[in-house]
């Protein structure tokens, strides 16, 4: 359903009444639509909502001047072919391309959080100058040897330059970018304001932030647009869905049985507002 509702951001299709007279007067499944997501969105509007016995006078009313012959078994059949192949076609392929990349991240963050944040932690405490630049490389280098997305540090837009974007092997790029969260959750609203930024002028409409989190004495919790329990959770800005994923990039300061509770600290709409209202 997220991925319908990316989709109908692209193109949203005409109502079905009008659609299925045009399917009746051409004799069989016509489209309106221009892009495969109009597509999609048409097919998933018309399968929730037909019953059985709609489908069978619907095949029949489509169908039913093509041949005496044909029985209403065949024009189900054909109704079902017609209408539905784009929709399960574009599904399977955003299925697996876009869970790919949240799971590759969620790959990352249980890696980095795991085994090598002591190791990054102490890069960075030689290099925080450039500490940024250091996460997004490491970033950089799982996606490639993970997943195979060729990646390129500081690509150039219209309005800035991302830390990473990347294809898979070559075709749809993704928008990413990473950020450090050193206390400041407002920088981490510029960043969820850049990548949408960026999403738009390579003409996406799915962005990924991934956040460092250098404070190991606070939790960052993002309040965004999704249900509570959606992982990661997501802004959707004027058509464009951000995915915000945390990683745990500073060790412990002291042992669990001594630490106390972390300082929740949360990134919400009116954060990710504020920043898209800065100029």
């Amino acid at each position: 359903m997220a991925i319908l509702d990316e989709a109908r951001h692209v193109e949203e299709p005409p109502l079905l009444e009008g659609w299925l007279a045009q399917c009746v007067e051409d004799d069989g499944v016509s489209w309106p639509t221009e892009t495969e997501e109009g597509r999609a969105v048409l097919g998933w509007n018309l399968l929730s909502t037909l019953e059985p016995a709609d489908a069978e006078r619907l095949a029949l009313s489509i169908y039913g001047r093509l041949s005496s012959s044909t029985t209403i078994d065949t024009m189900v059949q054909m109704l079902a072919r017609d209408a539905f192949t784009s929709l399960f076609n574009f599904l399977g392929e955003q299925l697996q391309y876009r869970s790919s990349v949240i799971f590759t991240l969620r790959r990352y963050v249980y890696l980095t959080e795991r085994f090598n944040r002591v190791a990054l932690d102490a890069q960075y405490k030689e290099q925080t100058a450039t500490g940024e630049e250091l996460y997004n490389d490491d970033l950089q280098k799982f996606l490639f040897q993970d997943a195979h997305y060729v990646t390129h540090a500081k690509a150039r837009s219209t309005t800035g330059e991302p830390d990473l974007i990347g294809e898979l092997e070559g075709e749809d790029p993704i928008v990413l970018d990473g950020k450090l969260y050193t206390g400041s959750v407002a920088y981490v609203g510029k960043g969820v304001r850049q990548v949408y930024e960026y999403a738009v002028d390579h003409g996406k409409h799915v962005a990924y932030l991934v956040v460092f989190n250098r404070k190991a004495d606070r939790t960052l919790v993002v309040a965004g647009d999704g249900p509570a329990d959606v992982s990661p959770p997501y802004f959707e800005i004027a058509g464009v869905r951000v995915y915000v994923v945390i990683v745990r990039a500073a060790p412990p300061e002291t042992t669990a049985s001594k630490l106390g509770p972390l300082t929740p600290v949360h990134l919400t709409r009116n954060t990710v507002e504020r920043a898209l209202e800065d100029d």
